[in-house]
C-alpha cells in the first residue's frame, strides 16, 4: 500500500524559488527500521572499529570486505533518484550525505559531501593512493598475513578504509563544508536523521540562528522540531512526491 502522505504544501513553500536548500540526508533515508539499526550498533561497532583495525587487522578485514563489496553492489532507491531530479531542477543546492554507501553519488546528485566518508573506496594514509573494493580483494588475496598493503614504489602501508570506522573522529574537510553549506543555506532540511550524534547534530542549529527556515522530514523525533517545519513520515516518499511535483520530467 502506498504511503500516505501528510500535507507537503508548507515543505514546498520553504524551498521557495531561487533559494540555497540544502539537504542533510540521514542514516535512515531509504532503509527500514531494522537495517537503521544494523548501522548505528551490533557487529559495525563491535568488528568493523578502529581498535579492530589497529589490533588485528586481518580479522577487521575477514569481516569488512564481505559488508563493503554488498554495499559497492547497492542501486540507488527512488528516493536517491528523487533527489538528484530536484538537484537538476534546481529546487536543491546541496546535499550533505551521513551514509557512506555513495548511492547518491550512484543516482546523479553532484557534489555530495560525505561526513562519514565512503565505505567503497581505501586509501593509503602514508602515500594518499586509492583502492577500489576489486582492487582490495586483490591486496588481501596477495597478501601472506590476510593485510592489504600499499603497491605504490617504497610504501607499503596498510591500506584502510576510506570511510569513518567507530572510534574515530570525522574527516575534518567534509565537516568544514558542511558547516560552511549549513551557513549559506536560504533553506535546511534535514531527512532521516536522528540528529544525535554531534558534530552532524549540531549543523541545524548553524541556519537557526541566522534566522533561515528549518525543515525536518522523518518519523523520529528530534531536538530541533519545535523550531522547525516538521513532516512526519518518511523521508523517501515524501522527496518522490516533491520531485514528481516540482521536478517532472527532469
Amino acid at each position: 500500500m502506498a504511503e500516505v502522505l501528510p500535507d507537503l504544501d508548507p515543505l514546498i513553500e520553504l524551498l521557495g524559488v531561487d533559494r540555497r536548500v540544502v539537504v542533510l540526508v540521514g542514516l535512515g533515508f531509504a532503509r527500514d527500521h531494522d537495517a537503521e539499526q544494523h548501522v548505528e550498533g551490533g557487529d559495525w561497532a563491535r568488528r568493523g572499529n578502529l581498535e579492530a583495525l589497529l589490533t588485528d587487522p586481518a580479522a577487521f578485514w575477514e569481516f569488512y570486505l564481505p559488508l563493503a563489496t554488498e554495499i559497492a553492489a547497492r542501486t540507488p532507491s527512488a528516493g536517491h533518484t528523487a533527489i538528484a531530479q530536484l538537484q537538476r531542477a534546481g529546487v536543491i543546492w546541496k546535499v550533505i550525505a551521513q551514509s557512506a554507501d555513495r548511492l547518491l553519488t550512484k543516482a546523479g546528485v553532484q557534489d555530495v559531501v560525505e561526513v562519514h566518508g565512503n565505505v567503497v573506496s581505501s586509501r593509503c594514509d602514508r602515500c594518499g593512493e586509492r583502492y577500489g573494493i576489486p582492487e582490495v580483494e586483490v591486496l588481501i588475496a596477495s597478501s601472506p598475513d590476510g593485510v592489504p598493503r600499499c603497491t605504490t614504489d617504497g610504501c607499503g602501508y596498510p591500506v584502510r578504509p576510506s570511510g569513518t570506522l567507530w572510534g574515530e573522529t570525522l574527516p575534518e574537510e567534509p565537516v568544514r563544508r558542511a558547516w560552511a553549506l549549513a551557513a549559506e543555506a536560504d533553506t535546511f532540511v534535514v531527512c532521516d536523521s536522528s540528529l544525535r550524534t554531534t558534530p552532524v547534530s549540531l549543523l541545524p542549529s548553524v541556519p537557526l540562528t541566522r534566522g533561515i527556515p528549518l525543515a525536518i522530514v522523518g518519523r523520529t523525533a528530534t531536538q530541533y522540531d519545535r523550531y522547525a517545519t516538521v513532516i512526519q513520515a518518511p523521508a523517501e516518499p515524501v522527496m518522490v512526491a516533491l520531485a514528481a511535483r516540482l521536478a517532472p520530467g527532469t
